[in-house]
């Protein structure tokens, strides 16, 4: 088969209109502007259910693609026309679920609608791609434009949606599709690519939230980039030589289920000659095979299963002997499908990650929503969707088959706590959930646990204000639980000075005198305790307090206040000299009478705050034979001392 190429600037695919009366308008406009852009674009939203996994930095699929086509949708597009079709948001199974929820309009109609479209989408189903392009092409009714498709997977519904971009290149179709692939792996990301090659458009790479917001940018980027040009009339086709050889790979068992397939390019050998056949290079249908020459080739190929690996390969011959591109249709065994269910009490779960293990070993994995293609044998199949559910199944996989693994779980409801002081204001804190001696579960008030129903004994250790152990019934799924809590308040502060302290205090450290322990705490705001007697102690750092205790009764407010002691200053120079061994930039200073200091560490110059009393100062020995200094230190004043070289006094 001989393809037509076409040139943009060297030689390029052109991507024609697909209808005579489309293809004259488009011909009137090239004339006018041969570079401008198409007008129409449209957005293909993959909503299936896989949507609700992570990407790379955790971030939601659903939540970073919000996100990402909001700050898209900010773009110019000139004049342009844009519409947005969802596909796998409706129906779980359904291989036909592609719907155009905002018609073409103008961008600042349009926008506001499909920001609306993405936030009330929930995905729920399967990814029917080929199927979404064939309905966005009807959508266009005849009008050139770009279709922005965005996937976090592969085509699930028994279709090649590379082989739908063939069909439409080969009938002329006016309509790039730029690609935007959602943590996808090596091998969904070459199937993806193939997609967006064929028709002319790009692919980008989306393995983050950031990552999603620059595929959409760029996307718009190549969205604005020129359309392909066709060859002045009259021009001559490049030459055969020039368009090369190509193979194109289609794959289906026989009832017509098609595959990605995978496997190696081998050359014939000569007529009569029995040497075996080394494989030349890699091939597969998720790519387009480049052959070197014409001539007789065999491909052995076959599904790529889950685990990497290829199931029965199969040989077929083929030949080419012009420039252009060959199909082989090949014939494949149906290998064992795969996909699992979760329920809980007869309701629909969504189930979690689910483990294959052969002889005690791993042997793939793959998504609760996923189905995926295996070697015929039995496994053990394990999940845990949450912590009371590490679930396991045996089953034996059959050749050809579709085998359901049905995960039942053991039932678990959400509820969250709610700590309430007595003045009414409500708290979060950590908990734990206890029952006959046992910590069963840790509980964050901020969000809903998943627990089993039952009667557990409430407990929370917060040093300041622990909850005395509470008996707690938890039976509705969602429910709110509110605690009471007997508390008190204190409010630390710092009495102000403008001397006294060494540096501005923020903290403190609040001690339970009944109960023991201790922790920081912070200041100029009322802190909730646990009525009793405490001592507050200034942060060691600050200066010099007297600790303060307080008794604390119930709902009510006590203020301690840590008053500063005074300081006074030490400033240490050197006096000027040529005969230092080193350059004297430092200093120590000790105590004489036994006071607390901070640090005796001096720089010189530089003025450092001590209590009132008797110090000695001794000079770096490094810098020659200094005497040290014996001083008095008052509060509120500066004490400077000079350093001198004995031979110098």
């Amino acid at each position: 088969m001989v393809i037509k190429f076409f040139r943009l600037a060297t030689i390029a695919i052109l991507a024609a209109t697909w209808s005579i009366t489309a293809n004259m308008a488009v011909a009137e406009e090239e004339q006018a502007s041969p570079t401008a852009p198409a007008k129409r674009l449209l957005i293909d939203y993959d909503s299936s259910s896989s949507m609700w996994g992570e990407l790379a930095d955790k971030s939601r699929k659903y939540e970073a693609g919000r996100t990402a086509l909001s700050n898209f949708l900010e773009s110019e597009f000139g004049e342009r026309e844009i519409a947005f079709r969802a596909y796998g948001h409706r129906h779980k199974a359904d291989c036909r679920d592609s719907e155009l929820v905002v018609p073409f309009s103008n961008l600042s109609t349009a926008k506001s609608k499909i920001g609306e479209a993405v936030s009330a989408i929930k995905p729920k189903g399967k990814t029917p791609i080929t199927y979404s392009l064939r309905e966005s092409l009807k959508d266009f009714d005849g009008q050139p434009g770009d279709i922005l498709l965005i996937s976090d997977g592969i085509e699930t519904c028994d279709m090649d949606p590379c082989d739908l971009m063939r069909e439409w290149k080969d009938s002329q179709v006016n309509i790039r599709v730029h690609v935007v692939g959602v943590g996808l792996n090596d091998l969904e990301r070459q199937a993806m690519a193939c997609i967006a090659d064929v028709s002319g458009g790009k692919y980008f790479d989306a393995e983050s939230a950031d990552g999603f917001a620059e595929a959409l940018n760029n996307a718009g980027e190549a969205i604005e980039a020129p359309v392909a040009e066709a060859l002045p009339e009259g021009e001559p086709d490049p030459a055969p030589s020039e368009q090369g050889f190509a193979l194109r790979i289609v794959a289906n068992d026989d009832q017509g289920r098609s595959y990605i397939v995978k496997g190696k390019l081998f050359k014939e050998n000569e007529e009569g000659s029995e040497e075996p056949l080394s494989p030349i290079g890699d091939v597969g249908s998720h790519q387009r095979n480049v052959l070197e020459d014409a001539g007789n080739y065999v491909i052995e190929v076959g599904p790529v299963l889950q685990d990497g690996s290829i199931f029965k390969p199969v040989r077929q011959t083929f030949s080419i002997d012009a420039p252009g591109e060959v199909t082989a249709n090949v014939v494949v065994s149906r290998p064992a499908i795969l996909t699992a269910e979760f329920s809980q009490e007869g309701e629909e779960h969504k189930g979690s990650f689910v483990t294959a293990y052969q002889d005690g070993k791993k042997a793939f994995g793959f998504r609760s929503f996923d189905e995926i293609l295996a070697r015929p044998g039995d496994y053990e199949f394990r999940a845990q969707p949450n912590a009371d559910n590490e679930l396991s199944l045996t089953e034996t996989l059959p050749e050809g088959e579709h085998t359901v693994l049905k995960f039942d779980l053991v039932t678990t409801i959400k509820f969250s706590t709610r700590f309430v002081l007595p003045n009414g204001e409500k708290i979060k804190r950590a908990s734990e959930l206890w029952r006959d001696g046992e910590r069963l579960y840790k509980v964050f008030s901020g969000n809903p646990t998943t627990v089993r129903p039952g009667i557990y004994e409430l407990r929370a250790d917060d040093q300041n204000n622990p909850l005395t152990p509470t008996q707690v019934e938890i039976k509705t799924d969602g429910e709110t639980i509110e605690v009471p809590l007997d508390a008190g308040w204190v409010k630390i502060t710092y009495a102000p000075s403008e001397k006294d302290y060494v540096r501005k205090p923020t903290s403190a450290t609040l001690e339970s005198l009944d109960r023991g322990g201790s922790s920081y705490a912070r200041v100029d705001k009322p802190l909730a305790v646990t009525p009793g007697r405490y001592k507050i102690t200034h942060h060691s750092s600050v200066g010099f307090c007297d600790p303060v205790e307080v008794d604390v009764a119930s709902n009510q407010t006590v203020d301690a206040v840590l008053t500063p002691k005074p300081l006074g200053e030490i400033v240490v120079t050197y006096a000027p000299s040529e005969n230092y061994l080193k350059e004297p930039d430092r200093a120590s200073v000790y105590p004489l009478d036994d006071q607390p200091m901070l640090n005796g560490f001096m720089r010189p110059g530089v003025a450092k705050k001590f209590l009132p009393g008797r110090y000695k100062v001794e000079a770096w020995s490094y810098a020659g034979d200094i005497a040290p200094q014996e001083i008095v230190v008052n509060a509120h004043e500066t004490t400077n001392v000079i350093l001198k070289l004995r031979a110098e006094e």
